[in-house]
């Protein structure tokens, strides 16, 4: 992770690990990124892991389904989100509204 110049791109780094590990997670990227000035690049479903306030709006980017294709927005472009930050929730209370599936209830149809 020190070593090398490149991009660092960590799909679910938080998968297996307790709530109380994860909530690290994102100093430890930002102490690496201090480091390296290695740009780190985090997919992620992990409410945990967006929890950390040194995380900001400009540093998150949201994915959601379109008919075309993935949308990719940054999360600062939510008047919700800002809002809701502003009142001091963070981002892993506001942020998975915005990417949970449409229909997922459709899921259901498949219960024994």
């Amino acid at each position: 992770v020190l070593d090398g110049n490149g991009p660092l791109l960590l799909e679910e780094p938080e998968l297996s690990l307790h709530p109380d590990v994860v909530r690290y997670i994102p100093q430890m990227f930002a102490r690496i990124q201090r480091r390296t000035d290695r740009q780190i690049l985090v997919s992620s479903h992990s409410p945990d892991l967006l929890r950390d306030n040194g995380i900001g709006l400009d540093e998150v980017l949201v994915l959601q389904p379109g008919s075309e294709g993935t949308v990719v927005h940054p999360a600062s472009q939510f008047d919700e989100v800002v809002r809701l930050l502003e009142g001091g929730v963070s981002l892993g209370d506001t942020l998975p509204a915005l990417t949970r599936p449409v229909n997922v209830q459709q899921l259901a149809l498949f219960e024994g």
